[in-house]
Order: C-alpha cells, then sequence, then structure tokens
C-alpha cells in the first residue's frame, strides 16, 4: 500500500498538470535581502510564481526553463522562485548561482504559504495574469513553452 502511494506521488511530480484556480489573493514574501515582494507591485506584467527545493530533482530539471522563459519576456513577464525549505542562506545562494538562476528567490526562511491554495507537491508553479488574478496551476515540472502556451491562450 505504501509503495504504491510513492509511486503515485512520483508520478504526479512528472507530469504537468494545469488545474484552473479561483482564488485572487495578494500575496506577499521577502528575497534572500529581506526586500518584501507582493504580487499586486507586478500589475501589468504576468507573474510565474514556482516553489521548488534544493532536493526535488524535477525542480532542478525546470529551473532552466523558469529561466529561459524570465529572459525572453523580461518585459512582460515576472519570475518568482519560492524556496520551499528552510536552509543555510548561503547553501541557496550557491545553489542559485551554479544554476544560472537571475529571477528574484524568495521565502526564504518563511513560511512558503501561497495565497493560492496549498501547494502539496514539488514543483508546483501558479500563474497570475497582469491584473494579478490567479488563473493556472501547474503541478510538476514545466517547462518555457508550457508558460507561454497559457499565456497565449489567456489573452
Amino acid at each position: 500500500m505504501a509503495f504504491r502511494t510513492i509511486i503515485t506521488w512520483l508520478v504526479l511530480a512528472l507530469l504537468p498538470v494545469v488545474i484552473q484556480a479561483d482564488d485572487n489573493s495578494d500575496y506577499e514574501l521577502r528575497d534572500m535581502d529581506g526586500k518584501s515582494h507582493r504580487v499586486s507591485d507586478n500589475r501589468g506584467k504576468w507573474l510565474i510564481i514556482n516553489f521548488w527545493a534544493t532536493w526535488c530533482p524535477p525542480c532542478i530539471q525546470e529551473m532552466p526553463e523558469l529561466e529561459r522563459f524570465y529572459r525572453q519576456n523580461i518585459s512582460s513577464a515576472q519570475v518568482w522562485g519560492v524556496t520551499f525549505e528552510d536552509t543555510d542562506k548561503a547553501k541557496i545562494r550557491q545553489f542559485i548561482e551554479q544554476l544560472g538562476i537571475t529571477y528574484p528567490v524568495l521565502g526564504y526562511g518563511q513560511d512558503p504559504l501561497t495565497g493560492f491554495g496549498t501547494v502539496t507537491v514539488l514543483p508546483t508553479t501558479f500563474v497570475i495574469d497582469k491584473q494579478g488574478l490567479f488563473l493556472h496551476r501547474f503541478e510538476g515540472p514545466i517547462t518555457a513553452q508550457d508558460i507561454t502556451e497559457i499565456i497565449d491562450q489567456s489573452n
């Protein structure tokens, strides 16, 4: 029975699933330097909020894709990487440097509640539209193309 549960969670973590959400909360977290970031600060841009951990292989797999999306859409979108663990800050900084991540990493040492529902699978990614409305939730690894397709479908 436990083995079946583990397999189910692994399959869920590896398949991108899009779930329509209906919560439109304004959400706030601090970055690694203590600066506060709010969903409402990004009005006029798409906001991608990605929950991850250093010990999560699917999270690591998708981080270059998130970076690619961020760099290609910097004038119209923002990406937040929200660390889902409380570990040594130097370890997190080294980890994101090694991966070449330039988008903001938030949530270090904070309770990573989403404001948009409970995160039970890592990675989990939320797509917030230009008006700050919560549109979609992905569970499992995603690509830059997955994000672009959701945005294109919403326009």
